[in-house]
């Protein structure tokens, strides 16, 4: 199927690469359908863009690419709510927060995206580590000099 977007024109995207969020994302919970960009010229950042609106794209990116000890404590019940029993089979994205100064960039540590590959089944969900803050430093000198961004 063709989607619009708005950084990246119209895209072919295959059905099963489609993400459902039965919960939408924070900010944006009417919307249920996404797809993964990859970010041209780095293998860390990706974009969640919605199938619906064309103007939501989203940076996320994995966390241990910046912070290599993170380990969100997420409940069980809210695993379930992706199908999943442990974080071990999940793929965990955080969201970045790109201001006009890039030097500033954050990432939401404290509500990473969990999705379960297996069934293309996602949810933004609450770490209960008190260490993890919405809006963390996002160091990214440290890609650039490992050639990722």
């Amino acid at each position: 199927m063709k989607i619009k977007t708005k950084f990246f024109g119209e895209i072919e995207v295959e059905e099963e690469k489609i993400i459902n969020f039965p919960n939408g994302i924070i900010g944006f919970e009417d919307l249920k359908r996404f797809v993964l960009i990859d970010h041209p010229g780095s293998d860390v950042i990706k974009w969640l863009q919605s199938v619906d609106d064309p103007d939501i794209s989203l940076p996320v990116a994995d966390p241990i690419a910046f912070y290599p000890a993170y380990s969100p404590v997420i409940p069980t019940e809210d695993l379930e709510i992706v199908g999943l029993k442990s974080l071990e089979d999940a793929v965990i994205l955080c969201v970045i927060t790109v201001p006009a100064d890039i030097e500033r960039a954050t990432i939401n540590l404290k509500a990473p995206v969990v999705l379960n590959p297996a069934c293309r089944l996602a949810d933004q969900m609450i770490a209960e580590n008190a260490e993890y803050k919405v809006k963390h430093p996002l160091p990214l000198a440290k890609q650039k000099e490992k050639g990722c961004g």
